[in-house]
Formats: C-alpha cells, sequence, structure tokens
C-alpha cells in the first residue's frame, strides 16, 4: 500500500509540474486581437479623437521572457488619430530582435492580451520626463 501511495505522490506532483511550466506561445492569429486593442488603447492616451489602426502585421513572437510575464511581439503598424481636421500617426517599422512592440500574455480565462509591462513604462515616462526638461531652443546661437 505504501509503494502505491508513493507512486501515486509521485505522479501528481509530476503532472502539477509540467502543467504550471506549460507555457504554450500563441499562434499569430490568437494575438492579432489584442494587438489591435493595444494599439488603439495607447494612442487613445494621446487622441481626443478617432483612433484607426491602418497597417498591422506581426512579424514574430519571441521566446517567453520571465521578467515581463510574456511573449515579446514583433509587429509593424501604422496607427492614426483623427481630432477635427488633424490627424498624427504612430508608426513601427522596425522588428529588430531589440525593439519589440508590445508583450502578450494570457489571461486568466484563457485568451491572449497585448501590454507594456509596468517596469518598461517607467522607465518610458522617465525618459519623457527627461526630455520635457530639455530646453526647447537648442538651436546654436550667432554672432
Amino acid at each position: 500500500m505504501g509503494y502505491f501511495i508513493r507512486i501515486l505522490a509521485a505522479s501528481v506532483i509530476l503532472a502539477l509540474l509540467i502543467g504550471c511550466s506549460d507555457k504554450v506561445k500563441p499562434s499569430i492569429a490568437e494575438t492579432e486581437p489584442g494587438l489591435k486593442t493595444f494599439l488603439i488603447m495607447e494612442k487613445g492616451k494621446t487622441c481626443g479623437g478617432t483612433v484607426s489602426v491602418d497597417q498591422m502585421a506581426i512579424a514574430k513572437i519571441g521566446d517567453y521572457e520571465d521578467k515581463y510575464g510574456g511573449w515579446p511581439v514583433y509587429a509593424k503598424f501604422a496607427v492614426t488619430c483623427v481630432e477635427g481636421s488633424s490627424f498624427s500617426s504612430w508608426t513601427n517599422e522596425d522588428t529588430s530582435s531589440a525593439n519589440w512592440t508590445t508583450i502578450v500574455r494570457q489571461k486568466m480565462d484563457g485568451g491572449y492580451e497585448c501590454y507594456i509591462p509596468e517596469l518598461f513604462r517607467e522607465r518610458q515616462n522617465d525618459l519623457g520626463r527627461q526630455m520635457d526638461r530639455l530646453p526647447t531652443d537648442m538651436t546654436p546661437k550667432t554672432k
């Protein structure tokens, strides 16, 4: 009886370890809806008008990154904000391994969502604040 319990316990522990460590990379098709929502939400933070995704193509989904809790997504995109008669664009054509667009992670309900990790966003915000403090007139003065 003791042998059976030990085998059962070992099987349960092994099943839990395999189940907990099984991170299945999402497909491009599974990632696209989350990426589109992410792009609209990000551009919408600075847009008082209508946001549209004009172009979006996922080049690849990288390997799982423990520090971010998901897979980096490398994508080309063009997002436009239209406010009255003016517009602004946000684009990315660089899909190099150093320049990911977002991170995709699995939600509790089984779907996928795209986001920017808080650690990365804090660095981005710090850089933005530093850029805001730079003098606006950086042209050299002539005599």
